[in-house]
């Protein structure tokens, strides 16, 4: 009897401690130096955001909204999955966050698998996700689907884009589909020598490619952290049903690119995370 006690108690404290990590987010911050970074965006901060699904952080997200505040932001990137399912109460919880968002801070937007369905019709109609598009407009939201953005600071040049790749590439329990350079061109332009690049990425498998391409700051999520972190192995399992992704969170680097690999704010696909806390990045870009 005292042995089942003990099971049970045991059992109601791992249910507690899951519950409280998965509403708890930590903010990771990042210091990135590179001598492409052009002088006069040294020292620009970015918030980095990834898989929010309509998930929330107090009332109104007013907690998720005051860690952001308090990384002092120059710049909000959104990697994707800031949605799921195409219910009017559900995304007016995306279209309330997102309007706070643009009343502080310019917000660039690139979508993930959940925005490509809407697009696609998948699970609501062409007037809904052309309903959507519009509020992210009025709000002033860069929604960047496939699409580029330049900033220009004196004679310095600052592209951000957001690539959206093929449902496909986001197949669940199948061998990954095969991309190169020639194909994310194909979709979000070629990259421009002189300019420094920001990718908004939302799937991370193809960050080998991401790099020959020419980015100089991807930022990506669709991993979840791997649902559940365990030492040495790392994330156990990925939306697709991939056991230890190779890229589960973190940052990644090859040659002169960074990839940096959010954990999260959400869950979807399996609805829960074991010692993996939900995260916001801000990352500081400078000139070395």
């Amino acid at each position: 009897m005292q042995y089942i006690y003990a099971v049970v108690v045991i059992a109601a404290l791992l249910v507690v401690y899951l519950w409280i990590e998965n509403k708890n987010m930590v903010v990771t911050n990042y210091l990135l130096e590179q001598k492409k970074v052009p002088s006069n965006f040294h020292d620009m901060r970015f918030v980095c955001i990834t898989d929010l699904h309509y998930n929330q952080y107090g009332k109104g997200n007013a907690r998720l909204l005051k860690a952001i505040n308090d990384c002092k932001p120059d710049a909000i990137l959104i990697a994707g999955d800031l949605v799921v399912t195409a219910k009017p109460k559900k995304v007016d919880v995306a279209y309330q966050f997102l309007s706070e968002l643009t009343k502080r801070y310019p917000v660039y937007y690139a979508p993930g698998n959940h925005e490509l369905k809407w697009e696609q019709g998948i699970g609501c109609s062409k007037e809904f996700y052309q309903t959507f598009l519009e509020n992210l407009k009025k709000m002033g939201v860069c929604y960047l689907n496939n699409e580029s953005i330049t900033l220009k600071k004196g004679s310095d040049t600052l592209i951000i884009r957001g690539l959206s790749l093929p449902r496909r590439f986001f197949a669940k329990g199948k061998r990954k589909v095969e991309i190169n350079v020639k194909d994310i061109e194909s979709l979000t332009g070629k990259i421009q020598g002189d300019a420094y690049e920001i990718l908004l990425a939302h799937i991370p498998d193809y960050f080998e490619a991401y790099a020959e391409y020419g980015a100089d700051f991807i930022l990506s999520g669709h991993v979840h952290g791997g649902i559940m972190k365990l030492p040495i192995f790392g994330g156990v399992i990925s939306p697709s049903y991939e056991l230890f992704p190779k890229y589960d969170s973190g940052i990644f680097k090859k040659g002169r690119t960074v990839m940096f690999l959010s954990r999260g704010l959400g869950t979807h696909t399996i609805p829960v995370r074991v010692f993996n806390r939900p995260e916001l990045i801000c990352v500081e870009i400078r000139k070395c």
